[in-house]
């Protein structure tokens, strides 16, 4: 029975060293495992400066959070403010959505940023990869969203599959047939979810990775855009194209809730799904036809 309270001990902990300061502290931590952050690293590097860099790390964060929602639905875990409201409270509660088990954030973080570092292979990305994933751990407990148990087993399948999709991205990188079809087959593993998973974010972490997946097809054989661009065109480029996704992901939302399909029905979640492949098959895939266009 000790050990069982030893992760409710540690949120207890956590949160009981709350000041201004660590609430505003952790909430800016756990925004480096959300979707706006995802926009715009992803489209900075992509646009700016390494398309091969960028499809990495697309690929990589698609299927962690999609994964990441799968196991979610095998173990449907409660969160700790959910099973102890009065003593835990939720301090984040936008970014608390599904079951617990394992942690989205730590996942999604730990699978960037060991990716970025799996690509450059700089000592110093390996300490900041760390360093991150130990700070979004430790940010989860404290926000009252994630026991210990789901924070280290989200890092360390997040690190597996940074690891895992670089083995096939080296393998394949000189073979593009090769790698789409690796890609093709994480899109189609992943398909019987829509019809078996009710979990909302699945639906939203698989529109991202099939638009992200798609959009790099789409690109590679139509487009092919080029970085051999001035700075002042490339910042261009990155500012008006976190704009756009950005725009796309939040416009997108009220006007499918115009369908009035009620929220947490198939109709409902596939239109999420849309929603968030728009946004990603829009950013790879076609922003860069603007590039092409307009010459920057």
């Amino acid at each position: 029975m000790m050990l069982l309270s030893v992760p409710l001990d540690i949120i207890l902990f956590l949160q009981g060293l709350r000041s201004g300061f660590t609430d505003f502290f952790f909430n800016a931590v756990s925004f480096f495992g959300e979707e706006y952050f995802y926009i715009a690293l992803l489209g900075s590097v992509y646009w700016g400066i390494n398309k091969k860099f960028g499809e990495y790390l697309g690929v990589t964060l698609g299927f962690s959070i999609t994964l990441n929602n799968v196991l979610k639905g095998i173990f449907n875990m409660p969160r700790p403010f959910q099973e102890y409201p009065n003593q835990v409270e939720n301090l984040r509660d936008y970014s608390a959505t599904g079951s617990a088990f394992p942690s989205g954030h730590v996942q999604g973080s730990s699978s960037l940023f060991f990716a970025i570092y799996l690509f450059l292979k700089r000592r110093w990305l390996l300490v900041l990869a760390i360093t991150m994933t130990i700070l979004m751990m430790l940010s989860r407990m404290y926000l009252g969203v994630h026991y210990i148990q789901d924070v280290i087993i989200g890092g360390i399948i997040g690190f597996l599959i940074a690891w895992v999709n670089m083995i096939f991205f080296k393998k394949y990188s000189d073979n593009q047939e090769k790698l789409h079809r690796y890609y093709s087959i994480l899109v189609l593993v992943f398909l019987p979810g829509l019809f078996f998973l009710e979990i909302n974010d699945f639906f939203k972490g698989y529109g991202i990775l099939v638009g992200v997946i798609l959009g790099i097809i789409l690109e590679k054989t139509h487009i092919n855009f080029t970085l051999d661009q001035p700075l002042f065109k490339k910042v261009i480029r990155v500012v008006l194209g976190i704009a756009v996704m950005g725009l796309t992901l939040t416009v997108l939302k009220p006007f499918f809730g115009l369908t009035g399909l009620e929220e947490g029905t198939w109709g409902s979640n596939m239109l999420d799904f849309f929603r968030y492949f728009l946004v990603a098959f829009v950013g790879i895939g076609l922003y860069p036809m603007v590039f092409k266009r307009f010459n920057f």
